[in-house]
């Protein structure tokens, strides 16, 4: 993925190239620049698929840099790293078309929230659940006693789920990961799994290939790791096994998966659904951890 840094200190531009260096999601071709009028034309014939840039340089501000991006309707992802810590100013940078604001100083794990989402499709999950229309008469959610089966064929026979009383939505609920399930024929989300940090630790112990010290860190940092996040990804795409559509004798397929930092307004309302178009429930393996899952029908 290619991501290019523009600002006016060269300082910022090591300290924010490092910062990237660390990220392990996904590999990194990065590019930099002191000028945001050379940022354009890197964007034109470079096609970053994102630009992190400062608000205040000389010969371009990164608000008129962002908007110039976005009219090259290239569909570049705009983070912008600045001192500005004004909503106003934070909210007139996201209508330009901005993803995230971040402010300086920083530390890595904070430029890595942020970028998260962008690289690794949180976007494309807000688009499916933005195309959802009307409720299936005949929902394909699983039951959780079969989900139970499948799982334990990857975690062990000492992994529990227990049913739990409907989720509201609340802070603990961020960050999550969220998965889309799709019928395979009409490609349209039929399902859509919500868990918590724990949840993802929990199912991310499929192997040995996680260690207790990495689902450590990613309790500490609130931030989950490429390697428990693709662990976890090859649990709940087996586990699809379990989302049946009654009419079509066909199970549905994991569409995606993306680690979401903060609430979006989709998200809460997802927690409102009502009880019969939803299964909640607790996943526990060798008591050390439990966490919580929501599975919403359509």
């Amino acid at each position: 993925m290619k991501i290019l840094i523009v600002d006016d200190s060269k300082a910022t531009l090591e300290i924010v190239r490092r910062g990237l260096e660390s990220f392990g999601y996904c590999r990194l071709s990065i590019e930099k620049t002191c000028s945001a009028t050379q940022a354009l034309d890197i964007a034109k014939q470079w096609q970053p698929e994102i630009v992190l840039t400062d608000w205040y340089m000389p010969d371009m501000t990164g608000l008129t840099l962002t908007q110039e991006l976005m009219k090259l309707d290239q569909g570049i992802k705009v983070g912008m790293i600045t001192t500005v810590d004004d909503p106003n100013q934070i909210n007139q940078a996201k209508g330009a078309g901005a993803s995230f604001v971040l402010t300086k100083p920083f530390e890595d794990d904070e430029l890595h929230r942020y970028l998260l989402p962008l690289v690794q499709g949180a976007e494309e999950s807000k688009k499916a659940l933005d195309s959802i229309s009307e409720v299936q008469k005949e929902l394909a959610l699983p039951k959780l006693s079969q989900l139970e089966k499948l799982l334990q064929r990857e975690l062990g026979s000492s992994l529990t789920l227990s049913s739990i009383p409907p989720q509201t939505f609340d802070e603990s609920k961020i960050p999550c990961l969220l998965a889309v399930y799709e019928d395979s024929a009409t490609q349209r989300p039929r399902a859509v799994a919500m868990l918590d940090l724990d949840a993802i630790c929990v199912l991310s112990q499929a192997g040995a290939s996680i260690s207790q010290a990495e689902i450590e860190q990613v309790l500490k940092s609130q931030l989950a790791s490429k390697g428990v996040l693709d662990a976890c990804h090859r649990v709940l795409d087996r586990s699809a096994l379990a989302f049946l559509d009654s009419q079509t004798r066909k199970s549905l397929r994991l569409k995606n998966i993306s680690f979401v930092p903060s609430a979006f307004d989709k998200l809460q309302t997802l927690y409102e659904k009502e009880a019969d178009k939803r299964v909640d429930f607790s996943c526990a393996l060798n008591e050390s951890l439990t966490g919580k899952v929501t599975l919403v029908g359509f």
